[in-house]
């Protein structure tokens, strides 16, 4: 089995996304240190919207076509078949998913971002009842949006192992 590193995985994805738009002149570090600003806070708004255990606006951080892969669960491929699975996710009282990106970066010009980073998702075990936490890492490949948002294009997660130390 081939281990791809997600960094070179959301370059190869976001080389892929970004052919959808003219070809441009590369941005400046400002303006690619502005995006990574502005993904950063994309990124800070879907944690704190999380906590509302709203599926609809939890779907509504994804673009019309997109991809959503999390561990053990089949690929989704729209904001309503997102909505739909984080319904179930949100009626558990114990679900909850916090992430932090690790990294952000920028193609060169600036259509399409990138983050990569630690998470944790939290469920019910059905078999004990009990909480439990699950330590994951995942790659978000972002594209602007005509309106200016920046939205999820593919997102996917993996089990992690716990840090060290």
């Amino acid at each position: 089995m081939r281990i791809i590193h997600g960094v070179g995985l959301a370059v190869a994805a976001a080389g892929l996304f970004a052919a959808d738009y003219a070809v441009a002149a590369p941005i400046s570090k400002a303006e690619t240190a502005r995006i990574v600003g502005e993904i950063k806070s994309v990124e800070a708004r879907w944690n704190a919207d999380i906590k509302a255990r709203d599926p609809v606006k939890f779907a509504s951080y994804y673009t019309a076509q997109t991809t959503m892969i999390d561990p053990g669960a089949a690929p989704l491929h729209d904001p309503a078949a997102i909505a739909a699975a984080m319904k179930g996710s949100f009626a558990d009282p114990n679900f909850s998913l916090s992430f932090a990106a690790d990294e952000v970066g920028v193609s060169p010009d600036g259509a399409v971002a990138w983050s990569e980073g630690r998470c944790a998702v939290s469920e019910t075990d059905p078999a004990t009842h009990a909480k439990v936490t699950e330590p994951c890492a995942y790659v978000t490949v972002f594209r602007r949006e005509p309106d200016g948002a920046w939205k999820a294009v593919e997102d996917i997660a993996t089990p992690a192992p716990p840090p060290k130390g």
